[in-house]
């Protein structure tokens, strides 16, 4: 199951295939820790970005296991670690910095959410028959959690992509503060990279979810 139409995946996978290649040159080009597992954990997000709305996406362990990992070392960096801006493009300041690690950790969250929701789901005993009619392709595809085949988790991934819209009106207002101020070239570069995630990870979710 390709996501809505071809023009729609193609979109997304366009989109996140640019992000891909901004973090990749960003995990070459930094020396600071913290940056780079930050960088690399968004070039690993773009990469299963990429591929998810074609249903070849990687299989869903290895991204939960990565996608929590990062979801508590950006969570562990907010309680103990706050001087860390970890290049993640967000503001000046300390509570800039603590919001954007806290943000971060709720994006891999969300990554966790969508690795799992987009396991295909069991077949009805209803497909079953079906199957054995000679109708087995009726069976459900990858993603049809997120389709509205569960009521509940349709909420999860409409409420997650509402979010998402939120958080890119909230950091292209701040592109457009930092761009129009003093900022350095590659700062804006680095939050505009994240006003195009943030809009990227609501798009995939919303049209998934519809």
């Amino acid at each position: 199951m390709t996501m809505g139409t071809p023009l729609t995946a193609t979109v997304a996978t366009t989109l996140f295939g640019v992000l891909a290649l901004w973090f990749a040159g960003r995990v070459v080009a930094n020396r600071d820790v913290p940056d780079r597992v930050s960088n690399l954990l968004h070039l690993a997000m773009s990469g299963a970005m990429v591929a998810m709305p074609w249903s070849w996406a990687a299989p869903a362990l290895p991204q939960v296991v990565v996608f929590s990992a990062g979801a508590f070392w950006y969570a562990g960096a907010a309680l103990f670690r706050p001087a860390a801006d970890a290049g993640l493009g967000v503001g000046h300041g300390a509570h800039g910095r603590i919001a954007g690690l806290w943000y971060h950790a709720g994006m891999m969250l969300a990554m966790v959410w969508m690795a799992v929701a987009m396991i295909p789901g069991a077949p009805s005993a209803h497909e079953d028959m079906a199957g054995m009619g000679g109708m087995a392709g009726m069976s459900h595809g990858a993603g049809a959690v997120m389709t509205g085949d569960v009521p509940w988790a349709l909420a999860v991934s409409i409420a997650l992509g509402t979010l998402f819209v939120g958080a890119a009106v909230w950091l292209a207002g701040l592109l457009v503060r930092e761009a129009a101020g003093p900022a350095r070239r590659l700062e804006v570069a680095d939050l505009a990279a994240s006003t195009a995630m943030a809009a990227g990870m609501a798009y995939v979710l919303l049209v998934l979810a519809t």
